[in-house]
């Protein structure tokens, strides 16, 4: 039945359109007609109601006007002969009812719920122009439905007329104009089908039909041509597809430069085995130490030929059915299966160590490296991905931490130290926005331990929860995390605010030495803008400040640093070197530079006392900066002996706990700035500190 109701071919889609267009007219034309009827009818009911209302509204009118109740029963009960009315009501001109007849009951209440469609006429009853009440007449649809029920009959008899003639003209038209069509349609079916382009389409008549099938004819021979062209050039693009899929697996899968499984390959490997039942395995991440160093000075060619070599030698670490990636960078991984015991896990991290240590040619160049490991264990360590990732990389960093060249294995006790780091840095965000810091001061002496006019300003973290933090525990997370910056801009403002206060007090110059961190240090100079906006607001005198620098700083490749440290001398801000001699620098460049003191640091003075070679480089040091202009400071001194030593080596001011520890602002300006001109301590103020 649904298959003779669909359109699927074109002799029932002609068959419908021409009933359809003669059912379409002949409802039109019956809408109209029945529409004109209705209205028709209805008006003549109106016109008829209201004739009535107007020949009986006399005798009526004189039946009210005497009171006589049953003479106007007499006169409407008889209007209730005609079909259509449903009700007369009698009413005078207050409104109320004098008479009411109904077909079925005296309730017009209830006929007037009752009745669906009605028709109200109301005539006024009047006598010599004056009204005594109005007579109400309703009438339902009866009349008009009959007149309906008639056209509607008409309708049905039309409509089947007219589609029986619409069927017999469709079949007449099928026959004569659909032939050409469903002959070319038959052919263009076996074309189809068959895939025979030889076959060709009659041409049946000379109308555009005609030339649909010439068209047609021409279209297949012009694919017959082309299929024999395409059917040889199908093959060649397969195969052409078929490499060029292989190539482009290889790149989502293989690092180009080492041919190694990529990031992705390895995410996917670790994520299959994870999804295996009962598997366990080993996971290794390695980083090249130094591989940045030789990247700067070999250039990246050498970088890149030594990555290859790294590549080779992992893959001759591990068994052929272990996975060895490159993740980007230096930074290779590791996957051995069916492991999960540190034993063999660091048999297999030291046969990768010692074979990364050992030289590596690369041009004629012998390049030395060696690699920093962490190793984690599936499922041990981790049950995921993610887990596992981590855990391996935190193992890495730890490594690094200690020294480098060497392996670490993960533990969770590792990851609470992490999770502690990560805590405090975003604790020490928060330090910064509430500058939660504070400065000590420690006093710097001349060599008779007795006079103070230079002092160190060190930071203190005051943590809210854990009390005071030492700088060495927050200071280097501080330029991990891009907050020194921030930390130095508040040291700076806070030594200058204290400067100016011990020098309104004391009428002396106290030369306030700030540490500075080589991060901080830009080469666009904005730092030493600030430094020297700052102290020139201060209205300070020319020396007020000294700023400490690492030697690491000054051994940077940069013209900028010397140019930055002649302007700050240029400014009257002096420079010193901060724990001399465990760095790179040497004494001929600091002759380049503009350096005001040395530090040396206290590794060298503990001691001195006791190895000679400790007191041999302390002298060396002294006799060689004096010999340039710079004055030297020994800090750490813990006991007079070293005191009379460095007098004895002629060191110029001395630093240590000595003579005084790190001192609040408060304690520092009670005891060495109230009320002392010179600035002089006694000898009982500095033993007691």
């Amino acid at each position: 039945m649904t298959k003779l109701f669909s359109m699927n071919t074109i002799s029932k889609k002609l068959l419908m359109i021409l009933m359809g267009v003669s059912f379409a007219s002949v409802i039109t034309v019956t809408f109209v007609f029945s529409a004109y009827e209705l209205t028709s009818a209805k008006r003549e009911q109106i016109d008829g109601l209201s004739t009535l209302a107007k020949m009986m509204s006399p005798n009526i009118t004189a039946a009210v006007l005497f009171d006589d109740q049953d003479a106007i029963n007499e006169l409407i009960t008889p209007i209730l002969l005609r079909g259509d009315i449903v009700s007369v009501t009698v009413t005078d001109n207050q409104g109320n009812v004098i008479a009411f007849v109904s077909q079925e009951t005296d309730d017009s209440n209830s006929i007037l719920s009752t009745a669906l469609n009605v028709t109200q006429i109301s005539n006024a009853l009047t006598l010599d122009g004056q009204e005594y009440g109005q007579i109400q007449i309703l009438a339902d649809d009866s009349y008009i439905n009959t007149r309906v029920k008639f056209y509607g009959q008409f309708i049905i008899i039309l409509l089947i007329f007219a589609l029986g003639i619409s069927f017999s003209i469709s079949l007449i038209l099928r026959r004569r104009f659909l032939s050409p069509i469903l002959h070319l349609a038959t052919i263009a079916e076996r074309v189809s089908d068959s895939n025979d382009y030889s076959l060709r389409a009659k041409e049946l008549s000379d109308d555009e039909v005609g030339k649909l099938s010439s068209h047609f004819n021409d279209m297949l021979e012009t694919i017959e041509q082309r299929d024999k062209r395409l059917e040889s050039q199908v093959k060649s693009r397969t195969e052409e597809l078929e490499s060029a899929n292989e190539k482009l697996h290889q790149y989502a899968y293989q690092d180009g430069l080492t041919d190694l499984p990529n990031r992705r390959y390895f995410y996917e490997k670790l994520q299959s085995l994870i999804d295996t039942d009962n598997m366990i395995f080993a996971l290794i991440f390695i980083d090249l130490d130094g591989f940045k160093e030789i990247n700067d000075t070999l250039g990246h060619d050498y970088g890149d030929l030594l990555l290859q070599q790294v590549a080779k030698r992992l893959k001759n670490c591990v068994r052929g059915h272990d996975t060895v990636a490159r993740l980007g960078g230096d930074e290779f991984t590791l996957i051995v299966e069916g492991i999960n015991d540190q034993r063999r896990a660091s048999e297999i991290a030291e046969v990768i160590k010692n074979s990364l240590v050992k030289p590596i040619t690369i041009k004629d160049e012998q390049v030395y490296i060696t690699s920093s490991i962490g190793l984690t264990f599936y499922p041990n360590d981790g049950e995921t991905i993610e887990d596992v990732v981590k855990h391996a990389d935190q193992a890495m960093y730890l490594s690094k931490n200690k020294g480098r060249n060497r392996y670490e294995f993960f533990s969770f006790a590792m990851e609470e130290q992490a999770l502690a780091k990560r805590r405090l840095t975003e604790e020490l965000r928060q330090a910064v926005k509430e500058e939660q810091f504070l400065l000590m001061y420690q006093p710097i002496l001349d060599i008779n331990g007795s006079i103070v006019k230079k002092v160190e300003a060190l930071i203190r973290w005051q943590h809210p929860k854990l009390g005071t933090i030492e700088p060495d525990d927050f200071i280097p997370l501080a330029e991990e995390n891009g907050l020194i910056v921030d930390i130095g801009n508040w040291v700076r403002k806070q030594a200058i605010a204290d400067a100016i206060e011990f020098y309104q007090t004391s009428g002396n110059v106290i030369q306030i030495s700030v540490n500075t961190s080589p991060i901080e240090i830009d080469r666009s100079g904005t730092w030493i803008d600030q430094w020297i906006l700052d102290c020139n607001k201060s209205k300070l005198p020319h020396g007020s400040f000294l700023i400490e620098v690492t030697e690491n700083t000054l051994m940077t490749p940069d013209s900028s640093i010397k140019q930055q440290l002649k302007l700050l001398n240029n400014n009257g801000i002096k420079v010193a070197i901060d724990d001399f001699g465990i760095g790179y620098s040497s004494l001929a460049y600091l002759q380049e530079l503009d350096i005001d003191i040395i530090k040396i640091d206290r590794s060298f003075i503990t001691n001195i006392t006791t190895n000679e070679s400790s007191a041999a480089l302390v002298r060396a040091i002294t006799t060689m900066a004096h010999n340039i202009g710079v004055k030297v400071v020994a800090e750490g001194i813990e006991t007079p002996a070293q005191q009379q030593l460095l007098k004895q080596l002629s060191c110029d001011y001395l630093q240590g706990f000595m003579f005084s520890k790190p001192l609040t602002k408060a304690e520092f300006y009670r005891l060495y700035v109230k009320g002392s001109e010179d600035i002089v301590s006694s000898s009982n103020s500095i033993s007691s500190h």
